[in-house]
């Protein structure tokens, strides 16, 4: 039997999924200095590359006031580290980030849609005259008892 039906086979993997090295809040005590970055995250030992997208975590303690840059935070991590008195930085540059390209799409966008909505307006002029005319039949209907009737309706219903 070959190998590729002898071996099972175990979940999805996406090709282009987004891989983050974790460092957590309670590991940049390890760190020298206040400010954090990728190349001293590297030097520290806490990644492996200072290249790739670095993610901080919430897990542990902030001894003291961090700068901390990175590609991404989770929301524990920045509330603890401003809450020591820190800042955090997000880096948009080595990595794809679904947010950014999304942002790009939609600036292209905007100006299809203000070129759509010039027309309409005209349009709107042009229907106002049109506008008038129901406008005076609804007073009409409005001068006829109509309201007696309805109240009849109601009272024969209930």
């Amino acid at each position: 039997m070959p190998l590729q039906r002898r071996i099972p086979k175990r979940g999805f993997t996406q090709r282009k999924r987004t891989v983050y090295q974790i460092v957590n809040v309670g590991d940049l005590g390890r760190i020298e200095g206040t400010t954090v970055t990728a190349e001293l995250l590297k030097e520290a030992g806490l990644i492996r590359s200072a290249t790739q997208l670095v993610k901080i975590l919430a897990t542990g303690e902030v001894g003291q006031a961090y700068t901390v840059e990175a590609h991404k935070f989770s929301g524990g991590a920045v509330t603890k580290i401003e809450a020591a008195g820190g800042s955090t930085t997000v880096l948009t540059s080595g990595g794809s980030d679904s947010r950014a390209k999304g942002s790009k799409l939609q600036k292209k966008r905007e100006p299809v849609k203000a070129a759509k909505a010039a027309p309409v307006v005209a349009e709107a002029d042009v229907e106002a005259p049109a506008e008038e005319v129901t406008a005076e039949a609804d007073t009409d209907e409005a001068d006829a008892p109509v309201d007696e009737v309805d109240a009849g309706e109601v009272e024969t219903d209930g």
